[in-house]
């Protein structure tokens, strides 16, 4: 059982700095750090799904590590609109988290179960995604190279999901990818961030999951276009887990206080006898 935690968008801002002069974006990682140390069981690997941090500079990238470097688990990163992938190899040479190996900023990871293709939708100059050229030729050369299950994670949504903002890049930046994934049968999910708040769609026949940030939300309006608000509070850390053949993916928050709350705890009733009375009837 290979457990995979997802978390995006954190924009982490120079020490002592609020974002908008209002989100405290370090101690939000922070928490949720310290939230997937708790998680049992224990996750075998963290992906962060890009906009690692507000400003591409090396005082951000230092206090982005500082933040993560107390996960106990593996943990790899790839890069969003915010975020420079020069500057993340420089910065995360030290670490395991960025095993690019050419200028595409691109990688796969191996796991019991599946495979992690991680991809760089970053655009230079713009916010908007960019998915051609080398890059789509990286993803045609790797798909072929195993038979596992694969999971794809970038940073922009490759989907329409009807918010103005977020759609104005169009469709055609990911119909090349869209052809790849049409023509191979073993990529089971496409995981990203982006958008400050939590959807599902697809891309072809394969399921997309968009993650919240845990910097902050976006109140988008949906079908017509308006500024977005955002709501300070983080989301929660997602798990995919591969089961059954395909990933089950969605919140899996881990608090403080989960276990002294178990159920089995606060009615005094034995795990094992409640889940008898669950059954009911169907009890064997």
């Amino acid at each position: 059982m290979t457990l995979l935690v997802q978390i995006t968008d954190t924009h982490v801002t120079h020490p002592g700095e609020l974002l908008y002069g209002q989100v405290d974006t370090p101690e939000n990682l922070r928490d949720t750090v310290t939230e997937i140390n708790r998680i049992r069981p224990r996750p075998d690997l963290v992906v962060i799904t890009g906009d690692l941090v507000e400003q591409a500079d090396r005082e951000s990238y230092e206090h982005f590590k500082e933040l993560v470097r107390p996960l106990q688990v593996p943990v790899f990163v790839l890069p969003g609109n915010h975020d420079d992938p020069e500057m993340m190899q420089a910065h995360f040479e030290d670490t395991p988290w960025f095993p690019v190996t050419d200028d595409t900023f691109q990688y796969a990871v191996e796991t019991p179960e599946f495979r992690l293709l991680a991809l760089n939708s970053h655009a230079g100059g713009s916010e908007l995604p960019e998915l051609d050229g080398d890059h789509l030729d990286w993803v045609v050369h790797e798909l072929p190279r195993s038979d596992k299950p694969t999971l794809i994670a970038l940073h922009h949504p490759p989907m329409v999901t009807g918010i103005e903002f977020i759609d104005m890049g169009g469709t055609e930046w990911f119909q090349g990818l869209r052809k790849v994934l049409d023509a191979d049968e073993n990529v089971h999910l496409v995981i990203c961030g982006h958008c400050h708040t939590d959807m599902a769609g697809r891309i072809g026949r394969v399921p997309v999951y968009m993650s919240g940030s845990v910097a902050h939300q976006l109140i988008a309006a949906r079908g017509f276009d308006i500024a977005p608000s955002f709501d300070v509070r983080p989301v929660p850390p997602v798990l995919h887990q591969f089961l059954n053949g395909q990933f089950v993916s969605g919140s899996y928050p881990w608090p403080v206080n989960t276990e002294v709350n178990r159920i089995d705890r606060q009615s005094g009733i034995p795990w094992e006898t409640l889940k008898l009375q669950m059954m009911g009837s169907k009890a064997p």
